[in-house]
């Protein structure tokens, strides 16, 4: 018999085993101990509005159904008909008043109830139960700032209040540039990318400081003359914070008072001020951050970033644009057009990143280097005021952090 992985000693402090990257059964486990026992994204409160709406998406390698009623209350679902296990709703999203097996013709409210069998009198007496043959719940539902998470088996060991605490200062940042504290998800566009490798090589990605002026030096030279990006960025006093249960931040700039009225119209600057107040309104414009939620999900300047494994080797992205609600028109035309320079499908900074993940991908297949190390600035790491973990932000104590959650999460043998 196969002895149990010891996964400390496989995603140590300072490096991770490749096996962690394409290992089928330690992709199973992760599977079953992280995605489908804590709290993961599934959608955000704007992508679903009105009763009757709908979004699907996955947890791990599970469909899933997240769903408004005709009350208002949030459901997620799987997506999954109770009788012969066909999905029950093939769209990304919609407003529908039930979902209906394409198979056999059961139908389900938007509730998850069994609301109607097909051609009911082929079944006997006591062949069929309604009650409980409801789609299945997530365990648990909850949200933040209209961010919404669910846990599809068991209720997780701590709560999303806790699991956020860490870094909720930075996700009301986010939602603050809008005067109303609201943003729009997805309305203004949404990127599809696969890479050939594992979810992991994202999410430590999606927080990195150290590559960006190799990778995106075409695009960091454009920014600094175009763009007013700081041309003296690698030399900014900015950190990566390690924000707890896997969670982490990495600073990407920090505007000083001349370069806000520089980079943003004097009239968005006193909308926001007569909202949020002047210090809370120069905070939020001049701050820049990319944030990882473990284990599946990014917040970046203008969008949302959903981590989706499919195999060991082969996942995908999605990056849903984020607007926000009750600014100038010309406020969200620029945060489409600045994310389209970076990140869409042709554009200078996201393709290069996703080439670069198939050749670490590929890389990884070579067993006798059987280490990727993540020590950079590990022995002058040290903690801020709230406790957190924090180090410079071309280190990598925020590539450090998903994996002191893991460790936690795998050690639970058996789940």
């Amino acid at each position: 018999m196969n002895q149990p992985r010891d996964y400390a000693d496989l995603a140590r402090v300072d490096r991770t085993h490749v096996s962690l990257y394409t290992d089928p059964d330690v992709f199973h486990d992760e599977l079953e101990r992280i995605f489908y026992r804590s709290w993961v994204y599934v959608a955000h409160d704007s992508e679903i509005p009105n009763p009757g709406d709908y979004k699907t998406t996955f947890i791990g390698l599970v469909p899933v159904i997240v769903s408004r009623d005709l009350a208002g209350e949030i459901h997620v679902l799987v997506n999954r008909c109770m009788h012969r296990g066909a999905t029950v709703c093939a769209t990304e999203k919609g407003n529908a008043r039930s979902f209906t097996c394409p198979y056999h013709g059961w139908e389900f409210g938007l509730d998850g109830s069994l609301a109607a069998v097909a051609m009911p009198r082929g079944y006997n007496a006591g062949e069929i139960d309604k009650d409980k043959l409801n789609l299945v719940a997530a365990a648990r539902v909850g949200s933040y700032r209209g961010i919404i998470f669910a846990s599809l088996l068991a209720e997780p060991d701590i709560s999303l209040d806790q699991k956020l605490g860490g870094v909720k200062e930075y996700i009301d940042l986010y939602m603050d540039f809008s005067p109303v504290g609201e943003i729009l998800v997805g309305r203004s566009g949404v990127n599809k990318h696969l890479y050939e490798g594992n979810w992991k090589i994202q999410v430590e990605g999606s927080v990195e400081g150290y590559h960006a002026p190799v990778t995106h030096a075409t695009a960091f030279d454009v920014m600094i003359r175009k763009m007013g990006f700081p041309a003296n960025y690698q030399d900014l006093p900015l950190h990566g914070i390690d924000g707890g249960y896997g969670n982490n931040v990495l600073e990407v700039y920090r505007l000083p008072d001349e370069a806000v009225f520089k980079r943003w119209p004097a009239e968005f600057i006193d909308l926001l001020t007569q909202a949020h107040g002047r210090e809370r309104a120069m905070e939020v414009l001049r701050t820049r951050f990319n944030m990882v939620l473990f284990p599946n999900f990014a917040i970046l300047e203008y969008q949302f970033r959903v981590i989706r494994p499919i195999s060991p080797e082969r996942t995908e992205v999605r990056l849903y644009h984020t607007t926000l609600k009750d600014v100038p028109a010309a406020i969200n035309t620029r945060r489409v057009r600045e994310h389209e320079f970076f990140y869409g499908a042709a554009a200078f900074g996201g393709p290069d990143d996703y080439a670069v993940f198939d050749r670490l991908g590929a890389g990884y297949h070579a067993r006798m280097a059987p280490w990727v190390y993540l020590n950079r600035g590990y022995l002058s790491e040290g903690t801020d005021d709230h406790g957190r973990r924090i180090g410079g932000h071309t280190q990598e104590t925020q590539q450090r952090a998903p994996y002191y959650e893991y460790r936690r999460l795998m050690a639970r043998a058996g789940a």
